[in-house]
This record gives structure tokens, C-alpha cells and sequence, in this order.
């Protein structure tokens, strides 16, 4: 008993979540694996390319204000000498000849007084100092278009420095038409880069997940062998405990006492529900060693015909716990899959709608076709499930502590074997409860 109890307990734990395909997990943590690079990836690209952007922009404005400021001298000349002047003391054109810039000096009004270089504009200045304090000594930077703006004050004093009167102002200007295009190309750059370095990262990403995995499934390998092994090693001293409860049952008188022959009843009892439990885990087992795609050819099912024989003998069984028992089932619907094992899919859900159903109360039985599926529909208005538990009902070994109460001799495998069942033959499994109310549970089949 001690030996078959460790074998329950490691049972438990090697097919607790055995339902999720490994797979699965191997997605998951493949995504996992991609958002946590993939976002360090992304968010170091788009720094890279801000930083980038910032300081061609930050060289650009520093560049004009340079020759915004430069230019100041030559506003006293501009407005008391001829424009012929400036080529005088700078040689202008030559500044700007292989350049795309431009300056412009206005009176202290705003009024353009004259222009240099290849850029040139007709904006009034005094519209663009409304809003700004250039006025007040600090550079105005403005886009327009395609064109980069710095717009600046110029001050003088008088003899005694006291006081400061505005002379005009400086526009310099430079196209932004290279360094748009340096965006675009860099941006290009980065574009490639992150492709690239993203598909560096999608391979080195399964790589790691299938060596992080790799020990886990090995371990999961094992611990199946494990069970099946077990489950079938523990069914033939348990057959021979059996069969000599039998014998001894079988000949009652030579028991001089009652209490004698209840406790063999006892042990015959208990044997039974443990071979009942190594034959679940032993098909639980099986079911987990199969690959995910299951050849179901050849194998035809007629759903109608599969369930009369299961309705007319759970209809029985409800009359004698006075259940009403009803069925509705839908002809010529035909899946493809292995009749036992759907039969007893279905055994396990009636039978726990029985278990779980007060005297009075409905069972209802349907199958019906919805799209390309057949809808197979068992309803109860049994004691129900609690909605906080609903995500555990197709865990193994699992059972709500009123359902034990109610049937403390479930095994709380019968739905774990439904689920795998559904999942062996393409078809999905659902459950909606309400404590007190019942339940319905829904199983989905394709059609062929």
C-alpha cells in the first residue's frame, strides 16, 4: 500500500499539466524569449536613431546661430552703407557658393533691408516675433518647409553702456533637404538592421528554448515510462488480491464473524478502485505518448448508433435514483475516431452528471450539428461548480471538497480522460456551472 501510494503521488505529478503538449510551452517560452530581446532590441534601435536625429539637428541650429552671430557687424554696415559694402570686409557669395544658406537683415521695425547667399525668403519677421522672446536676446528657431530658421537680435549701447538700443535683427537659414535625406538613409539603415538582427534573434531564440527545454521533457519522458510502467507492473498483484477476495467471498460460512466478512468486502472494494485508477493512468499514459496528430482514418463513427446503447443504459439508472433522464439526438452525423474511447468520453460525463444530481432532479442528453461539428450536450441541475474552480475541473487527481463529500470514492479522473479523449479525435471540451444550479458540459467533434 505504502509502494502504491508513492506511485499515486508521483502519478500526480508527472500528469498534472502532462494535458499541455510540450509544444505549447515551447511556443510560449519562444514568445517569451522574442517580446523580452525583441523589446531590448527595439528600444535600443529607437534611442540609436532619437540620439541620431538630435544631434544632426543640434549641429544644424548651432551652425546657423554661428553664422547668424557672425554676421551681426555687418547689420551697421547694411543699414548706413550701400549693399555693395559687404563684399568689402567678407567676401559673402564665396560663403555661401557651395552651401544652402542664406542670411537676411532686418531693421529693428522688422522691415528686410537685404539678403545673401542661396536661400531667400519673404516672410515678415515681425509675424514670427509675437509669439517668441527673440527680442529679448534669445535665438528664434523655426522649420519651414524644407528650410531650417534662427532668427536673432542685435543690440547697441550707448557711450555709457548703460543702456541698450535694438539696431535689428539676423535671419540665417540653411535647407534641411541633405540632412532629410541622411534621416531617410539612416533610417533605411535601421530598418535592415533590425530585420536582420531579428532574424538572428527568432534562431537563436528556438535554439535556446529547445536546450532550456531539452532536460524538462527528458525528465517528463521519464516520468511517463514511469507511470505506464508502473500501472501495468501493480495490475497483477492487484488481479491476484482480487481474485482471492472473490474466493473467500465466494464461500462466506466459514467466517465465524460478521465483522470479518465486512472488511473482506472492504479490501475487495478498495482493490477494485485501485485497479479502476492504474487502468486510468495507464490509458492517461498512452494517450500522452501519442503525437499530437492522430491517424483517425478508416475509423467511422455514427454518433446516433454509438449512443442509444449509453442512453438506454444510463436512463436506467436515473429512474432508479428517480432522475429524469432526456435525450435529443440528431441522425446521420458520422466522426472519425475509436468508437470505445468515445464511448467512454461520454460514459464519464453522464456518469458524473448522475453522481452529482439530487433525487428530482434533470439530466438532458443532446446531439446536434453545428457548422462542420457535431455538438454533443450533457446538462445537469446537480450541485454545480463554484465559477473560481471552473479552471481546474480537467486537471488530474482534482476534486472540489463538496464533491468529495458528496462521492468520496471518485478517483477525479474522469474528466482529465474526457478532455484527452475530445483532444485525441480533433475536438474540443467545455464546461459551464453554477453552484446550485448545475451544469453543461459541451464537447465539440469534427464532422466528416
Amino acid at each position: 500500500m505504502t509502494l502504491l501510494k508513492q506511485f499515486m503521488d508521483w502519478a500526480t505529478v508527472s500528469n498534472r499539466n502532462s494535458s499541455q503538449r510540450f509544444p505549447y510551452l515551447r511556443r510560449r517560452l519562444l514568445l517569451a524569449y522574442l517580446i523580452a530581446i525583441g523589446a531590448v532590441f527595439g528600444t535600443s534601435t529607437v534611442s540609436l536613431y532619437i540620439f541620431f536625429t538630435h544631434s544632426l539637428n543640434q549641429q544644424l541650429n548651432n551652425r546657423l546661430l554661428t553664422l547668424a552671430q557672425a554676421a551681426v557687424p555687418s547689420l551697421k554696415v547694411v543699414k548706413n552703407e550701400s549693399r555693395e559694402s559687404l563684399e568689402r570686409d567678407l567676401p559673402w557669395r564665396n560663403l555661401f557658393y557651395q552651401q544652402d544658406q542664406g542670411l537676411e537683415w532686418f531693421d529693428a521695425e522688422g522691415q528686410l533691408l537685404t539678403t545673401e547667399g542661396n536661400i531667400r525668403h519673404r516672410l515678415p519677421l515681425t509675424g514670427n516675433l509675437r509669439s517668441s522672446n527673440v527680442g529679448e536676446g534669445a535665438p528664434l528657431f523655426e522649420q519651414q518647409d524644407k528650410t531650417r530658421l534662427v532668427t536673432i537680435a542685435v543690440y547697441t549701447s550707448s557711450s555709457d553702456q548703460k543702456i541698450l538700443s535694438l539696431e535689428g535683427f539676423i535671419r540665417a537659414s540653411e535647407s534641411t533637404e541633405k540632412i532629410e535625406a541622411t534621416y531617410s538613409h539612416f533610417l533605411q539603415a535601421l530598418v535592415l538592421g533590425s530585420i536582420s538582427g531579428f532574424f538572428v534573434i527568432f534562431v537563436s531564440s528556438v535554439y535556446l528554448t529547445q536546450q532550456a527545454l531539452r532536460p524538462t521533457q527528458e525528465s517528463f519522458q521519464q516520468l511517463k515510462q514511469f507511470t505506464a510502467e508502473a500501472s501495468h507492473e501493480l495490475r497483477n498483484p492487484l488481479t491476484k488480491i482480487s481474485f482471492a477476495a472473490d474466493n473467500l467471498l465466494s464461500h462466506p460460512e466459514q467466517f465465524r464473524r460478521s465483522s470479518e466478512l465486512k472488511k473482506l468486502r472492504i479490501i475487495k472494494s478498495s482493490t477494485e478502485q485501485m485497479k479502476r485508477l492504474l487502468e486510468d493512468l495507464l490509458f492517461l499514459a498512452r494517450t500522452d505518448s501519442l503525437p499530437d496528430e492522430v491517424d483517425l482514418e478508416g475509423s467511422i463513427v455514427a454518433l446516433d448508433e454509438l449512443f442509444k446503447p449509453l442512453v438506454d443504459h444510463f436512463k436506467a439508472i436515473a429512474e432508479t435514483k428517480k432522475i429524469t433522464f432526456q435525450s435529443n439526438l440528431m441522425s446521420d452525423l458520422v466522426v472519425k475516431g475509436d468508437a470505445s474511447e468515445l464511448s467512454r468520453l461520454f460514459s464519464n460525463l453522464l456518469e458524473n452528471a448522475l453522481k452529482y444530481t439530487d433525487v428530482g432532479g434533470n439530466i438532458n442528453f443532446s446531439l446536434q450539428k453545428v457548422k462542420q461539428q457535431a455538438l454533443i450536450s450533457v446538462q445537469d441541475t446537480g450541485i454545480g461548480i463554484a465559477s473560481e474552480y471552473l479552471p481546474f475541473v480537467f486537471q488530474r487527481f482534482w476534486r472540489t471538497e463538496r464533491a468529495k463529500q458528496k462521492q468520496g470514492e471518485g478517483l477525479g479522473l474522469g474528466l482529465a480522460i474526457a478532455e484527452a479523449i475530445a483532444h485525441k479525435h480533433k475536438g474540443e471540451i467545455s464546461v459551464e456551472s453554477e453552484r446550485g444550479i448545475g451544469s453543461c458540459f459541451r464537447v465539440y467533434l469534427p464532422l466528416v
